[in-house]
């Protein structure tokens, strides 16, 4: 064997300084690429969890008002009852196209003195007026009672069902 051969053999047998250097480079970047997108997910993720609450705080302020529970009357971020990070706003408003109902409009949202980005979710429904139900009802009653005194103020004619039948005999 030469001595120019033996060399050669002898020359690849490990990696070279810069080829490792280069390779720990590459790892690095890959590494901050991936905690990037890892901090992106956990953002996104907190924000998705902050908006299916306010869905559901708001549904609930919602379901709170269709019961009566909450007046549907116009309200400025009060605080919701077991989450005081969250306020809900109300706005009523009747609706001009059909006499009786409201658009009933209520809005949660995370309190910014608390929060950078609050999230925030608003839900419109109509509902009937519970004003115009209360004076339907009072109509109603009002109608039903001036019936029942008219009918029997003009009855005076009938003879009372307890009467003795007239004409016959009687079994003396």
């Amino acid at each position: 064997m030469s001595l120019v051969s033996q060399h050669q053999k002898n020359r690849r047998s490990g990696l070279t300084l810069m080829e490792v250097m280069l390779a720990i480079a590459i790892f690095g970047l890959a590494l901050v690429a991936i905690g990037e997108l890892i901090r992106i997910g956990s953002v996104s993720a907190a924000a998705a969890r902050d908006l299916t609450e306010g869905q559901r705080l708001c549904n609930n302020v919602m379901a709170e008002v269709g019961a009566g529970i909450i007046p549907p009357e116009s309200a400025s971020e009060s605080p919701i009852e077991g989450s005081e990070d969250w306020l809900y706003t109300i706005e009523s408003a009747p609706l001009e196209e059909q006499e009786g109902m409201l658009r009933i409009s209520v809005t949660v949202e995370q309190d910014k003195s608390l929060f950078v980005r609050p999230a925030r979710f608003t839900l419109v429904r109509w509902m009937t007026d519970p004003a115009a139900t209360e004076a339907a009802q009072a109509a109603t009653a009002a109608a039903a009672e001036s019936t029942a005194t008219g009918s029997t103020s003009s009855g005076g004619s009938s003879t009372p069902a307890s009467s003795p039948p007239t004409g016959g005999s009687s079994g003396s």
